[in-house]
């Protein structure tokens, strides 16, 4: 008798010791990030082109296969220089992937992919995703966002350390003080 009270005490704190182990891993290792439905970016995006920034600096911690912090100037709506981990970036046509625009455009592609295999209409050749993400309450802009490729080891992930408004060109050159001549 006492042998099976024991063996029923022992499981009951096995059972217990072992929810409370899921718990605690879940809570450690689970994504904070809410899951990024369809309309959710639309209407992000459509929050940014109403209130979209002209002129403003951005910087971005990537973490994946390419893991880096991406810095951009974007003046007049342009991306006018960006930089990779303090170093230039030299060919223009880069600058404006980690601006606003840019981020939002690789989110299209990943929400294209959702919605055609929500649809039955995608090719085989197209990735299962998870999505998750948060954006500016704000302006919109996509603060926080994951990118999870099943069955592939491809995962991204970026977070938007810095976002700071800027002066235009035309208006930073009209503060700066008249050079002078030495006389």
């Amino acid at each position: 008798m006492k042998a099976r009270v024991f063996v029923l005490w022992l499981l009951a704190g096995l059972l217990v010791g072992g929810i409370v182990t899921l718990m605690v891993m879940r809570n450690r290792v689970a994504d904070p990030l809410p899951e990024l439905k369809p309309a959710d970016f639309y209407a992000a995006r459509a929050k940014w082109e109403k209130n979209e920034l002209p002129n403003y600096d951005i910087e971005v911690q990537v973490t994946g296969t390419q893991g880096a912090t991406y810095r951009v100037q974007v003046r007049e709506g342009k991306a006018i220089a960006a930089w990779r981990n303090d170093k230039p970036l030299l060919q223009e046509r880069t600058f404006s992937t980690w601006s606003v625009r840019g981020m939002f455009g690789t989110i299209s592609r990943d929400i294209d992919h959702l919605e055609r295999r929500a649809a039955g209409k995608s090719e085989q050749s197209t990735p299962r995703l998870t999505l998750r993400g948060e954006f500016d309450a704000k302006t919109g802009y996509p603060a926080r966002y994951r990118r999870i490729e099943w069955g592939s080891s491809v995962e991204v992930s970026w977070k938007v350390t810095q976002f700071e408004t800027a002066k235009s060109a035309k208006a930073a050159a009209e503060q700066s003080p008249p050079q002078t001549s030495p006389e």
